[in-house]
């Protein structure tokens, strides 16, 4: 792939605690067919050992913007980030909160992709004011048509000749977090995901909008349409995210005052204390910022390079 170079020099990248924002131009690239394949030695990642990375390491990061997925009539945009080397890389896939955009989770995607994974950010579609993804409305989408956009991504980004398609790991914050373990759960491609991690997930949407007026509500600058009432207020998400039966990783705030620690606590019994990593941060609100920020993505990567394995041999 053509790609927009962005350099940041180790220093740089140490001083700021290995976080950092760029942006720049890239070529509108647009997926949803058939990607050629290295010639590799298939291995599944416990035939490999576990990828060990020096504490202080960072790659120099591919800046690639405008990745676009299209299916069934959905383009889903996104922006893509990777490290600037050769071979094939663990694929982490970033889903937004409510109203969220692409551009939510810029230090995340930029630490990841120094620290060897391919990151990639995105609208999901008719979900926000002003998102870029196209095919549907903010009358028609739900967590279940998001659910549909976060498989379909899995199964096309893995594609990508740079992307390990052994190692795919999901991420999400908020309402992004909740379409995550339901994305995890789903049939399709449950056994294609390595492990999950979430900031503080909205398991509680349901019980927000259960009994609820089937109507168009506006919320947060935006709105929840009816369709999107209708298909969680009976919904019990813990019947569902069970079904995933891998590593889950959540971070969430005691201060949080949209998700309650009853629907954290639940989640992890759900999953099951021993495959369920949650990190509690003294203080934070439903979004962090500054030092709750680093110890959460700090958290996350430590989660991930501990279920990530070594590159796959070319034959």
């Amino acid at each position: 792939m053509k790609k927009a170079v962005f350099a940041l020099a180790l220093a740089v990248t140490l001083s700021l605690g290995a976080f950092a924002v760029g942006c720049g131009g890239g070529e509108d690239k647009t997926g949803g067919g058939d990607v050629e394949q290295d010639n590799v030695t298939e291995q599944t990642p416990e035939e490999r050992k576990l990828r060990v990375l020096p504490a202080d390491f960072a790659y120099e990061v591919y800046d690639e913007e405008d990745y676009s997925v299209k299916y069934d009539g959905i383009t889903i945009f996104g922006h893509l980030w990777e490290p600037d080397a050769g071979g094939k890389f663990p694929l982490v896939i970033l889903s937004h909160g409510f109203n969220g955009h692409y551009t939510d989770f810029p230090l995340e995607c930029q630490r990841l992709a120094q620290r060897g994974y391919v990151a990639y950010a995105f609208d999901f579609c008719g979900a926000q004011s002003g998102g870029k993804s196209t095919g549907r409305t903010e009358d028609e989408y739900t967590p279940f048509t998001m659910k549909e956009d976060l498989v379909a991504l899995v199964k096309e980004l893995k594609k990508l000749p740079e992307v390990d398609s052994t190692q795919v790991f999901l991420f999400g914050g908020s309402q992004g977090g909740f379409v995550t373990a339901l994305a995890a759960a789903d049939a399709r491609v449950k056994d294609e995901i390595a492990a999950i991690a979430m900031y503080f997930p909205a398991f509680n949407i349901p019980d927000d909008w259960h009994g609820k007026p089937q109507v168009k509500t506006p919320l947060m600058g935006y709105s929840i349409g009816a369709e999107f009432i209708k298909s969680v207020q009976d919904l019990d998400p813990y019947a569902v995210i069970g079904d995933f039966k891998k590593d889950v990783c959540i971070v969430w705030g005691t201060l949080d005052a949209l998700v309650a620690r009853k629907y954290i606590d639940r989640a992890v019994e759900t999953y099951g204390k021993d495959r369920t990593d949650l990190t509690v941060l003294e203080g934070a609100g439903h979004g962090f910022g500054g030092q709750h920020l680093q110890t959460a993505v700090s958290t996350v990567l430590a989660f991930l390079e501990a279920r990530t394995y070594e590159p796959i041999k070319k034959k």
